[in-house]
Formats: structure tokens, C-alpha cells, sequence
């Protein structure tokens, strides 16, 4: 391995006398040709890249400036979702007016079958879908342009189109739920390496979706990013070990030190958490009930996406817990959640529209959510369904 390296290496350094030396950059900085190295390698090469960067000096930046007068980066100037360093090299090299916010030349190297540029698309929509706040749950000819755009990067093996391919699949974005696919990108992709995966994959065994729900295995999932140095993966260890406590599984049950716990984690910005800590406010677990405190941490996590925090703050505004009571504006919480393919927002849409609470009555659309929870293995959506059997 050390030897080919160095060849390989070896001859990269020669080429940059004959060819453009943004090649040997882009190759460097490549996710799959990184992933298929050591760590050791990959830092050799990377200290390599940094040297080889300046080549790039007058492209990176140009591509910068027009992804701010774009609108995709927050005040400090960092884009608002992750690029790696390969995306940004390749895109920076077909970027070439930065004054405008156009995005003509990336549609254009996306229909020609520029993988990064696909992935680069899809991500900019999903923000704009984001700040748009499209509650479309089925069939948005939106999500499903996007779903087609990382579908075509993810064929090319791009691995973060494939990693956001996977979400999809998960949470029915796009196209229709297949947990079994998800499960099947992320294996992959954790077998690569590809920490975020790992943490992803992890927490597929630790809530149950498309596998058979499993601690142990979620643990070793997390510690394997966190061996990495995932901050994520590492919030994600502590916070199962405080969801055992809570429940007391292969321990003493103590609700006090797992709230505790899950209180100084949400503190840290893990939205798993915050919605835990929230639901220990909301019932009394382990901390005195605070309705107050349990909106508030329900909308930092919903703030960050997290489908129970979003059903939670639905569940707020449901029975009035820490606000003004306000069923439409539930709705619109649960239909956040569910349009993740949450069984528990999906369950309560049933409700509601079962009871004509916050929408007008519609069996039909209930039986629609019920039996989209109840795929899902829920219990109480499995019980209205045979219930509502029985009624009609």
C-alpha cells in the first residue's frame, strides 16, 4: 500500500511539469480517492493539497464571492451546508461571472453530467425549499427534482449526494419511503468511513427504521465516527447512554441523571436532546413539569429539523402546553414531522383529522396517516386502523 502510494505519488508530481496542475489538486482533494487511503496517507496528501491550493488562488475565491451574492452563506461567510474542498475546486473552475447570482452555468454543467454541480444544485433548492417553508408533503415536483439530482450525482458515487440520497430514501422526500434503501447507502457509506453516515446508520439502529432496533449496534456505529473525531458521533453515545438510564435498560433506572444528561447535551446544540430534555419538562420526567421550558427546548430542536421536535411543539400548540392553544397551528407542526416520515406526527395527523381537530373531519385522510405509522411498526396507529375497521 505505502509503496504503490508513493509511485502513485511519485508520478503525480511528475505530471504537474506537463499537464494542468489543477488536476493533481482535484485528485488530492477527491472524497472517494481520499477514502480509499489511511488516515496517515490522507494527511500526507492533504499537507500536499495545501501547498498545491494557491495554484488555485484566483478560482476558489471567484466561486466563493458568487455563492455569497447568491445568498448561501451565513454573516461569517461559511456556506450554509458542508462543500467539501474536491466540490469546491471543481465547481470553482466553471464559475466564471461572481457578480451575479445566476445560476445558468451550474444548471448547465449539472445537465451535462457534472456530479458536483447536481450535488451543489440540490443542496441550493433544499435550502431554498427550507426558506420557503414548503409544507408539499406528497408528490412536490420540487423535492422530487431534487431527489433526481442527487440521484444522478449519487450514481457517479459522489459520496455526500449519496449520504443526502439515503435521507431521502429515509424520510420519503422526493419519493416514496424505502427505509431499506436507506439502510443499504449508509452501509455503504459507514463501511467507507464517511462519518456522518456512521452516526446516521447509528441512529437507524437506535430508533428502528429499516432495522430491527438495537443499542449496542448503534453505540458501536456512533463510537466508530466518534473515532474519528465526530463531535456528533460522540453527543450521540451520551445521549443513548442517558436514554437507558432514563428507561433503565442494562441499568439502574435514575429519570434525574438522564435528564440531567440530556439537559447538558442540549445545551451543546444536539437536537436528539433537546427534544428528550423537552419531553422531561412536558410529562414531569426526572425535572419538575415547566411547560414553558419544554416549548422552548421543543423549538431549538425543531429549529435544527428534528422531526420529534417539530411534533412536539405540534403537541404544544395541540393542548396549549407553554403557549396559547392553537390546533391549525398544531397541524402545521405535525405535518413538518410526518413529512419526515415520523411515525409519531404521522399518528397524530390521523388524529386529528379521525377527530376533526384543527382540520375538518376526514376518515379517508386519516386512515392515509394511520397506515403510514402503522407501516412503521406503530402500535396505536395499528389499533385506530383496526378500530376505525370496526366503525365502518
Amino acid at each position: 500500500m505505502a509503496a504503490s502510494v508513493h509511485h502513485s505519488t511519485s508520478m503525480a508530481r511528475l505530471d504537474i511539469d506537463d499537464h494542468n496542475p489543477d488536476i493533481f489538486t482535484i485528485i488530492c482533494f477527491n472524497d472517494s480517492f481520499q477514502l480509499a487511503l489511511d488516515l496517515t496517507t490522507i494527511a500526507t496528501l492533504l499537507r500536499v493539497c495545501k501547498q498545491a491550493r494557491p495554484l488555485l488562488s484566483s478560482k476558489v475565491p471567484r466561486f466563493h464571492t458568487w455563492c455569497q451574492n447568491a445568498g448561501l452563506c451565513n454573516p461569517d461567510g461559511q456556506l450554509r451546508f458542508a462543500l467539501t474542498p474536491s466540490d469546491q475546486i471543481a465547481l470553482s473552475l466553471h464559475c466564471e461571472d461572481q457578480a451575479t447570482a445566476d445560476r445558468s452555468w451550474l444548471e448547465d454543467r449539472a445537465e451535462q453530467g457534472n456530479a458536483s454541480a447536481s450535488y451543489f444544485l440540490a443542496r441550493i433548492l433544499q435550502v431554498d425549499q427550507e426558506s420557503e417553508n414548503d409544507d408539499e408533503l406528497e408528490g412536490s415536483a420540487e423535492r422530487q427534482h431534487i431527489f433526481r439530482l442527487l440521484e444522478k450525482a449519487a450514481n457517479t458515487s459522489h459520496p455526500m449526494a449519496q449520504f443526502h440520497l439515503a435521507g431521502c430514501y429515509r424520510n420519503g422526500l422526493g419519493v416514496d419511503p424505502d427505509h431499506t434503501k436507506a439502510i443499504q447507502l449508509y452501509r455503504s457509506l459507514a463501511d467507507r468511513g464517511v462519518a456522518q453516515a456512521q452516526v446516521a446508520l447509528g441512529g437507524c439502529f437506535e430508533n428502528g427504521k429499516g432495522v430491527d432496533q438495537d443499542y449496542d449496534t448503534a453505540i458501536e456505529w456512533y463510537s466508530k465516527a466518534a473515532d474519528q473525531g465526530s463531535e456528533d458521533g460522540r453527543l450521540h453515545i451520551l445521549h443513548l447512554e442517558a436514554v437507558c438510564v432514563f428507561h433503565g435498560f442494562g441499568t439502574t433506572r435514575d429519570l434525574e441523571k438522564a435528564a440531567g444528561t440530556f439537559e447538558q447535551l442540549a445545551d451543546e446544540g444536539h437536537s436528539d436532546s433537546q427534544f428528550w430534555i423537552g419531553d422531561c419538562y412536558c410529562y414531569g420526567g426526572g425535572v419538575s413539569t415547566d411547560y414553558t421550558k419544554a416549548f422552548e427546548w421543543f423549538r431549538k430542536s425543531a429549529d435544527q429539523g428534528n422531526s420529534y421536535g417539530q411534533c412536539g411543539i405540534g403537541t404544544c400548540f395541540f393542548w396549549g402546553y407553554g403557549v396559547a392553544k392553537d390546533q391549525p397551528k398544531a397541524i402545521e407542526w405535525f405535518r413538518k414531522s410526518a413529512g419526515q416520515d415520523n411515525r409519531y406526527g404521522q399518528d397524530w395527523l390521523g388524529e386529528c383529522y379521525w377527530l376533526g381537530r384543527g382540520v375538518p373531519k376526514n376518515v379517508g385522510t386519516a386512515v392515509f396517516w394511520y397506515r403510514k405509522a402503522a407501516e412503521q411498526g406503530f402500535q396505536d396507529s395499528i389499533d385506530s386502523l383496526k378500530y376505525l375497521g370496526r366503525e365502518l
